[in-house]
């Protein structure tokens, strides 16, 4: 495990020879709900994504598409095996660095390199697949250490999960779609358009297990 961290540790260093500290604010994500909650996506701050894998890999696309529009670079880090490069942009992919985990701890681990690198605007941590019990390994510091590195560095760290369970989220995503298998036929792009976000601040977090919604 060590051997993989400090390989990541030497090509963030050949590919990010020198980090600045980028301002905090927001990026812009094209999403409508989003942008008119928050103006974008919030920089400096830990959100929690909470929805089906489905809506994940939606949302992974809306920000692979906020990287070529911003000309930034970003970094998704995933527990699991949920995505797959070959459904993705070209010019996207120039500028995401792709981090698969068998684990969860090491996930953990290698978005806490991640987030000390200011060269990159966001990152993604995906851990939509992964098993509850990992999860519930995680002491809840990690979660509010990973907010103060991301208010120093300015950038903007999404949690990807099936359930909310991240203390430190100072935004809350909630994607309660269900698409059903016919949905399969259709385009990504018009899959977005239908994709509908409900976006909570932390004094306004519900709890969602009780509201759950299904939308075709």
């Amino acid at each position: 495990m060590s051997s993989r961290v400090a390989a990541l540790r030497d090509l963030l260093q050949q590919k990010y020879p020198e980090a600045e500290v980028s301002p905090a604010g927001v990026l812009p994500t094209g999403v409508k709900e989003l942008d008119e909650a928050n103006g974008g996506l919030a920089q400096g701050v830990v959100t929690e994504l909470v929805g089906p894998t489905s809506a994940g890999t939606l949302f992974t696309e809306i920000m692979l598409g906020v990287l070529v529009r911003q000309g930034c670079f970003g970094a998704l880090v995933e527990a699991g095996n949920s995505f797959h490069p070959g459904d993705a942009d070209a010019n996207a992919l120039q500028r995401l660095l792709w981090v698969r985990c068998p684990s969860v701890m090491l996930a953990v681990k290698a978005a806490d390199l991640l987030l000390r690198d200011g060269n990159l605007r966001v990152l993604l941590l995906d851990l939509q697949t992964a098993p509850e019990r990992e999860l519930r390994r995680v002491p809840a510091s990690t979660w509010h250490r990973f907010q103060r590195l991301v208010e120093t560095s300015g950038m903007a760290l999404v949690i990807l999960n099936s359930q909310p369970a991240i203390e430190a989220a100072r935004v809350r995503i909630a994607i309660r779609q269900r698409w059903k298998l016919e949905c399969m036929k259709r385009r990504r792009r018009q899959l977005l358009r239908q994709l509908s976000m409900q976006v909570f601040e932390r004094r306004q977090f519900p709890i969602l297990a009780d509201t759950e919604q299904k939308t075709a």
